[in-house]
Protein backbone atom coordinates (compact mmCIF):
# COMPACT_ATOMS: atom_id res chain seq x y z
CA UNK A 1 0.00 0.00 0.00
CA UNK A 2 2.64 2.51 1.26
CA UNK A 3 6.49 3.00 0.31
CA UNK A 4 8.41 2.69 3.32
CA UNK A 5 11.02 5.66 2.75
CA UNK A 6 7.32 7.74 3.37
CA UNK A 7 7.09 6.52 7.31
CA UNK A 8 10.34 6.95 8.31
CA UNK A 9 13.07 9.96 9.26
CA UNK A 10 15.77 7.51 8.25
CA UNK A 11 18.19 7.20 4.89
CA UNK A 12 17.24 3.97 4.04
CA UNK A 13 20.18 3.38 2.27
CA UNK A 14 21.99 4.69 5.04
CA UNK A 15 20.64 2.29 6.85
CA UNK A 16 21.33 -0.68 3.82
CA UNK A 17 25.07 0.22 3.86
CA UNK A 18 25.09 -0.34 7.73
CA UNK A 19 23.57 -3.53 7.47
CA UNK A 20 26.07 -4.65 5.20
CA UNK A 21 28.42 -3.53 7.70
CA UNK A 22 27.17 -5.54 10.34
CA UNK A 23 26.62 -8.65 8.57
CA UNK A 24 30.26 -8.82 7.14
CA UNK A 25 31.92 -7.17 10.80
CA UNK A 26 35.31 -6.57 11.46
CA UNK A 27 38.51 -8.41 9.96
CA UNK A 28 40.35 -10.61 12.39
CA UNK A 29 43.65 -9.22 13.34
CA UNK A 30 45.25 -9.55 9.99
CA UNK A 31 43.13 -6.90 8.16
CA UNK A 32 42.32 -9.75 5.57
CA UNK A 33 39.87 -12.84 6.97
CA UNK A 34 36.73 -12.77 8.22
CA UNK A 35 35.70 -14.98 11.11
CA UNK A 36 34.76 -18.28 9.65
CA UNK A 37 31.21 -18.44 11.12
CA UNK A 38 30.03 -14.75 12.49
CA UNK A 39 30.80 -13.26 8.96
CA UNK A 40 29.34 -13.15 5.70
CA UNK A 41 32.00 -12.76 4.16
CA UNK A 42 33.93 -15.82 6.16
CA UNK A 43 31.89 -18.03 4.99
CA UNK A 44 31.24 -17.70 1.58
CA UNK A 45 35.26 -17.77 1.90
CA UNK A 46 35.12 -20.85 3.72
CA UNK A 47 32.38 -22.64 1.00
CA UNK A 48 34.55 -21.31 -1.77
CA UNK A 49 37.08 -23.34 -0.45
CA UNK A 50 35.42 -26.31 0.10
CA UNK A 51 33.63 -26.20 -3.82
CA UNK A 52 36.97 -25.12 -5.67
CA UNK A 53 38.25 -28.17 -4.22
CA UNK A 54 35.52 -30.88 -5.22
CA UNK A 55 36.18 -29.23 -8.13
CA UNK A 56 32.92 -27.20 -9.41
CA UNK A 57 33.68 -24.22 -11.84
CA UNK A 58 29.98 -23.10 -11.34
CA UNK A 59 29.73 -22.54 -7.85
CA UNK A 60 33.00 -21.54 -7.52
CA UNK A 61 32.43 -18.98 -9.89
CA UNK A 62 29.29 -17.78 -7.94
CA UNK A 63 31.13 -17.30 -4.82
CA UNK A 64 34.08 -15.11 -6.81
CA UNK A 65 31.53 -13.45 -8.54
CA UNK A 66 30.74 -12.01 -4.57
CA UNK A 67 34.07 -12.02 -3.57
CA UNK A 68 35.52 -9.82 -6.44
CA UNK A 69 36.72 -6.64 -6.06
CA UNK A 70 36.45 -6.04 -2.82
CA UNK A 71 33.34 -7.53 -2.47
CA UNK A 72 31.87 -5.09 -4.99
CA UNK A 73 29.15 -7.45 -6.34
CA UNK A 74 28.13 -8.40 -2.64
CA UNK A 75 27.89 -5.19 -1.24
CA UNK A 76 24.98 -4.75 -4.64
CA UNK A 77 22.96 -7.71 -3.42
CA UNK A 78 22.94 -6.81 0.17
CA UNK A 79 22.24 -2.91 0.24
CA UNK A 80 20.39 -2.60 -3.72
CA UNK A 81 17.06 -1.06 -4.39
CA UNK A 82 14.44 -3.75 -5.39
CA UNK A 83 15.00 -2.97 -8.83
CA UNK A 84 18.37 -3.35 -8.78
CA UNK A 85 18.16 -6.86 -7.27
CA UNK A 86 16.26 -8.22 -10.13
CA UNK A 87 19.14 -6.67 -12.39
CA UNK A 88 21.48 -8.82 -9.82
CA UNK A 89 18.95 -12.27 -10.59
CA UNK A 90 19.71 -11.53 -13.99
CA UNK A 91 23.33 -11.53 -13.68
CA UNK A 92 23.53 -14.38 -11.38
CA UNK A 93 20.47 -16.63 -14.05
CA UNK A 94 23.30 -15.51 -16.87
CA UNK A 95 26.30 -16.78 -14.95
CA UNK A 96 24.91 -20.05 -13.14
CA UNK A 97 22.10 -21.11 -15.43
CA UNK A 98 18.31 -21.03 -14.54
CA UNK A 99 17.58 -23.41 -11.95
CA UNK A 100 20.95 -23.46 -10.26
CA UNK A 101 19.40 -22.56 -7.05
CA UNK A 102 15.81 -23.54 -7.24
CA UNK A 103 13.52 -25.71 -9.28
CA UNK A 104 10.38 -23.73 -10.08
CA UNK A 105 7.83 -25.96 -10.14
CA UNK A 106 5.10 -22.64 -10.50
CA UNK A 107 3.75 -19.51 -10.28
CA UNK A 108 2.88 -20.94 -6.69
CA UNK A 109 5.44 -22.79 -5.38
CA UNK A 110 10.00 -23.45 -5.58
CA UNK A 111 12.49 -25.48 -3.97
CA UNK A 112 16.16 -25.14 -3.77
CA UNK A 113 18.71 -27.26 -5.46
CA UNK A 114 21.13 -28.69 -3.36
CA UNK A 115 23.44 -26.36 -3.85
CA UNK A 116 20.75 -23.86 -3.49
CA UNK A 117 20.26 -24.78 0.50
CA UNK A 118 23.80 -24.28 0.69
CA UNK A 119 23.74 -21.01 -0.26
CA UNK A 120 20.73 -20.37 2.05
CA UNK A 121 22.61 -21.80 4.87
CA UNK A 122 26.06 -19.56 3.71
CA UNK A 123 23.42 -16.32 3.81
CA UNK A 124 22.00 -17.27 6.94
CA UNK A 125 18.75 -15.42 7.33
CA UNK A 126 18.09 -17.15 10.69
CA UNK A 127 20.85 -15.66 12.29
CA UNK A 128 20.18 -12.18 11.30
CA UNK A 129 16.50 -12.70 12.20
CA UNK A 130 18.20 -13.50 15.88
CA UNK A 131 20.29 -10.49 16.07
CA UNK A 132 18.66 -7.08 17.61
CA UNK A 133 19.86 -5.58 14.66
CA UNK A 134 17.09 -7.06 12.99
CA UNK A 135 14.52 -5.67 15.27
CA UNK A 136 16.41 -2.53 15.42
CA UNK A 137 15.70 -2.10 11.79
CA UNK A 138 12.86 -3.54 11.87
CA UNK A 139 11.86 0.01 14.39
CA UNK A 140 13.66 2.25 12.81
CA UNK A 141 11.05 1.70 9.46
CA UNK A 142 8.45 2.98 11.66
CA UNK A 143 5.90 0.81 10.36
CA UNK A 144 1.96 0.68 12.65
CA UNK A 145 0.63 -1.75 9.73
CA UNK A 146 1.73 -4.17 7.37
CA UNK A 147 2.76 -2.51 4.19
CA UNK A 148 0.89 -4.97 2.22
CA UNK A 149 -2.49 -5.01 3.57
CA UNK A 150 -2.44 -2.08 5.37
CA UNK A 151 -4.78 -3.84 7.69
CA UNK A 152 -2.69 -6.09 10.51
CA UNK A 153 -0.90 -4.18 12.85
CA UNK A 154 2.99 -4.73 12.58
CA UNK A 155 4.75 -3.97 16.05
CA UNK A 156 7.98 -3.82 17.67
CA UNK A 157 7.92 -3.62 21.37
CA UNK A 158 9.85 -3.22 24.35
CA UNK A 159 9.30 -5.15 27.59
CA UNK A 160 10.62 -7.04 30.46
CA UNK A 161 11.92 -10.51 30.33
CA UNK A 162 10.51 -12.50 33.25
CA UNK A 163 13.54 -15.04 33.51
CA UNK A 164 16.20 -11.91 33.34
CA UNK A 165 14.86 -9.07 34.69
CA UNK A 166 15.99 -7.27 31.87
CA UNK A 167 14.42 -4.84 28.97
CA UNK A 168 14.43 -6.58 25.49
CA UNK A 169 12.78 -5.37 22.31
CA UNK A 170 10.51 -7.62 19.97
CA UNK A 171 9.45 -7.59 16.62
CA UNK A 172 5.87 -8.90 16.56
CA UNK A 173 5.98 -9.44 12.69
CA UNK A 174 7.06 -11.28 9.94
CA UNK A 175 9.59 -10.23 7.23
CA UNK A 176 8.97 -11.27 3.80
CA UNK A 177 11.50 -11.75 0.98
CA UNK A 178 9.97 -10.09 -2.14
CA UNK A 179 12.43 -12.27 -4.05
CA UNK A 180 11.49 -15.57 -2.01
CA UNK A 181 14.43 -17.50 -0.46
CA UNK A 182 13.25 -20.56 -2.27
CA UNK A 183 13.90 -19.15 -5.64
CA UNK A 184 16.85 -17.01 -5.08
CA UNK A 185 18.61 -17.85 -1.57
CA UNK A 186 21.29 -15.40 -1.82
CA UNK A 187 18.80 -12.31 -1.47
CA UNK A 188 18.11 -13.77 1.97
CA UNK A 189 19.50 -10.73 3.76
CA UNK A 190 19.76 -8.09 1.20
CA UNK A 191 17.96 -5.49 3.35
CA UNK A 192 15.31 -3.77 0.60
CA UNK A 193 14.42 -7.84 0.24
CA UNK A 194 12.84 -7.86 3.96
CA UNK A 195 9.54 -6.66 3.80
CA UNK A 196 8.03 -6.37 7.63
CA UNK A 197 4.84 -7.32 7.42
CA UNK A 198 1.73 -9.19 8.88
CA UNK A 199 1.47 -13.24 9.39
CA UNK A 200 -1.40 -13.48 6.87
CA UNK A 201 -0.09 -11.47 3.87
CA UNK A 202 3.70 -13.38 4.29
CA UNK A 203 3.22 -17.34 5.48
CA UNK A 204 -0.70 -17.92 4.20
CA UNK A 205 -1.09 -15.92 1.03
CA UNK A 206 2.41 -15.11 0.00
CA UNK A 207 4.40 -18.09 0.64
CA UNK A 208 6.86 -18.91 -2.25
CA UNK A 209 4.92 -17.57 -5.51
CA UNK A 210 7.36 -16.00 -7.81
CA UNK A 211 7.17 -12.01 -7.14
CA UNK A 212 8.99 -9.53 -9.30
CA UNK A 213 8.64 -5.53 -9.30
CA UNK A 214 7.22 -5.84 -12.59
CA UNK A 215 4.19 -7.21 -11.85
CA UNK A 216 4.26 -7.10 -7.96
CA UNK A 217 4.56 -3.32 -5.59
CA UNK A 218 7.83 -3.54 -3.38
CA UNK A 219 7.44 -1.53 -0.21
CA UNK A 220 10.56 -0.01 -0.85
CA UNK A 221 10.03 0.63 -4.32
CA UNK A 222 6.40 1.86 -5.59
CA UNK A 223 3.53 3.25 -3.49
CA UNK A 224 0.53 1.76 -4.46
CA UNK A 225 -1.65 4.55 -3.72
CA UNK A 226 0.24 6.11 -6.61
CA UNK A 227 -1.04 3.37 -8.66
CA UNK A 228 -4.60 2.06 -7.69
CA UNK A 229 -7.41 3.79 -6.05
CA UNK A 230 -10.34 1.95 -4.32
CA UNK A 231 -13.76 3.14 -4.55
CA UNK A 232 -17.59 2.21 -3.17
CA UNK A 233 -19.21 0.35 -6.15
CA UNK A 234 -22.48 2.71 -5.25
CA UNK A 235 -22.55 5.89 -3.86
CA UNK A 236 -25.87 5.22 -2.78
CA UNK A 237 -26.23 2.82 0.53
CA UNK A 238 -29.29 2.48 2.30
CA UNK A 239 -28.14 -0.19 4.57
CA UNK A 240 -24.43 -1.87 6.12
CA UNK A 241 -24.86 -4.87 3.59
CA UNK A 242 -25.15 -2.39 0.32
CA UNK A 243 -21.35 -1.83 1.31
CA UNK A 244 -19.48 -3.62 -1.71
CA UNK A 245 -15.30 -2.03 -2.70
CA UNK A 246 -13.99 -2.21 -5.84
CA UNK A 247 -10.67 -0.50 -7.44
CA UNK A 248 -9.17 0.95 -10.01
CA UNK A 249 -6.31 2.01 -12.09
CA UNK A 250 -5.15 5.68 -11.58
CA UNK A 251 -1.88 4.51 -13.74
CA UNK A 252 -1.77 1.40 -15.91
CA UNK A 253 -0.08 -1.46 -13.31
CA UNK A 254 -0.59 -5.15 -12.80
CA UNK A 255 -2.82 -5.68 -10.07
CA UNK A 256 -1.27 -8.93 -9.45
CA UNK A 257 -0.29 -7.46 -5.44
CA UNK A 258 -4.04 -7.02 -4.63
CA UNK A 259 -4.80 -10.35 -6.49
CA UNK A 260 -2.32 -12.77 -4.46
CA UNK A 261 -2.95 -10.70 -1.01
CA UNK A 262 -6.26 -11.21 -1.78
CA UNK A 263 -6.94 -7.69 -0.24
CA UNK A 264 -11.27 -7.33 -1.72
CA UNK A 265 -11.92 -10.44 0.20
CA UNK A 266 -10.18 -9.28 3.25
CA UNK A 267 -11.50 -5.81 2.99
CA UNK A 268 -15.33 -7.51 3.28
CA UNK A 269 -14.80 -8.48 6.46
CA UNK A 270 -18.30 -6.78 8.46
CA UNK A 271 -16.37 -5.10 10.43
CA UNK A 272 -14.27 -3.36 7.79
CA UNK A 273 -17.67 -2.69 6.27
CA UNK A 274 -19.28 -1.47 9.14
CA UNK A 275 -15.97 1.05 9.28
CA UNK A 276 -16.78 2.44 6.12
CA UNK A 277 -20.44 2.54 6.33
CA UNK A 278 -20.33 4.70 9.48
CA UNK A 279 -17.79 6.80 7.58
CA UNK A 280 -20.21 7.23 4.36
CA UNK A 281 -22.87 7.98 6.62
CA UNK A 282 -21.03 11.22 8.17
CA UNK A 283 -19.43 12.72 4.77
CA UNK A 284 -22.53 11.60 2.38
CA UNK A 285 -24.16 14.94 2.11
CA UNK A 286 -21.04 16.39 1.81
CA UNK A 287 -20.62 14.11 -1.74
CA UNK A 288 -21.96 16.06 -4.90
CA UNK A 289 -22.76 12.32 -6.08
CA UNK A 290 -25.26 11.25 -3.32
CA UNK A 291 -28.95 12.79 -2.67
CA UNK A 292 -28.46 15.13 -0.02
CA UNK A 293 -32.30 14.82 1.19
CA UNK A 294 -31.41 14.78 4.78
CA UNK A 295 -28.55 17.88 4.76
CA UNK A 296 -30.55 19.85 6.99
CA UNK A 297 -29.59 17.65 9.74
CA UNK A 298 -26.05 18.66 9.68
CA UNK A 299 -26.55 21.90 8.70
CA UNK A 300 -22.84 23.60 9.02
CA UNK A 301 -20.94 20.83 9.26
CA UNK A 302 -18.30 22.13 6.49
CA UNK A 303 -19.06 25.54 6.25
CA UNK A 304 -15.43 26.02 7.13
CA UNK A 305 -12.01 24.08 6.63
CA UNK A 306 -11.46 23.76 10.50
CA UNK A 307 -15.26 22.23 10.73
CA UNK A 308 -14.13 19.97 7.88
CA UNK A 309 -10.61 18.63 9.38
CA UNK A 310 -11.96 18.20 12.52
CA UNK A 311 -14.80 15.98 10.62
CA UNK A 312 -11.82 13.83 8.84
CA UNK A 313 -9.70 13.18 11.93
CA UNK A 314 -12.38 12.00 14.09
CA UNK A 315 -12.75 9.34 11.30
CA UNK A 316 -9.36 9.09 11.73
CA UNK A 317 -9.16 9.96 7.72
CA UNK A 318 -5.13 10.10 6.63
CA UNK A 319 -4.96 13.63 4.95
CA UNK A 320 -1.84 13.53 3.07
CA UNK A 321 -1.10 10.52 1.82
CA UNK A 322 1.97 9.67 3.24
CA UNK A 323 0.16 9.17 6.24
CA UNK A 324 -1.26 5.82 5.10
CA UNK A 325 0.43 3.53 7.02
CA UNK A 326 -0.36 4.84 10.64
CA UNK A 327 -4.06 4.06 9.96
CA UNK A 328 -5.75 0.68 9.87
CA UNK A 329 -7.05 0.57 6.39
CA UNK A 330 -6.23 4.35 5.82
CA UNK A 331 -5.43 3.97 1.95
CA UNK A 332 -9.17 2.69 1.53
CA UNK A 333 -10.50 5.43 4.02
CA UNK A 334 -9.37 8.18 2.45
CA UNK A 335 -9.69 6.60 -1.24
CA UNK A 336 -13.68 6.57 -0.70
CA UNK A 337 -13.47 10.18 1.32
CA UNK A 338 -12.04 11.16 -2.15
CA UNK A 339 -14.72 9.47 -4.15
CA UNK A 340 -17.30 11.65 -1.46
CA UNK A 341 -15.72 14.57 -2.75
CA UNK A 342 -14.61 15.95 1.16
CA UNK A 343 -10.77 15.41 0.20
CA UNK A 344 -8.81 16.30 -2.96
CA UNK A 345 -6.71 13.47 -4.62
CA UNK A 346 -3.83 15.10 -3.17
CA UNK A 347 -1.92 15.42 0.08
CA UNK A 348 -2.73 18.05 2.52
CA UNK A 349 0.09 20.51 4.20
Amino acid sequence: MIKIDDHTDVDLDVLAQQHYTNLIGLPLADGINYHATQSLVGRIRKQRTIDAALPDLIRTDFWDYLLANNFANLIRLITSRPAILKDIINEVDNMCGAGFFSNDIDYEEATLTPFGEIVKSVFNYKLYRTKSECRENCEKLKLSYCPYCNEQVTQVVTGINGLTGLAETMALLQLDHFYPQSRHPYLSVSFFNLIPGCSPCNAQLKQEKRFDVTSHFNPFDKRLDDYFQFNLESVFLSKLTDVEISYANKLAYSDRALVDFKILSRYANIAHKRVIYKLYQALKNYSPKVNRSISQQIIGLFTTESKRRILLDNYNIPLDKTKINEVQLGKLKRDITIQLGALQDESIT
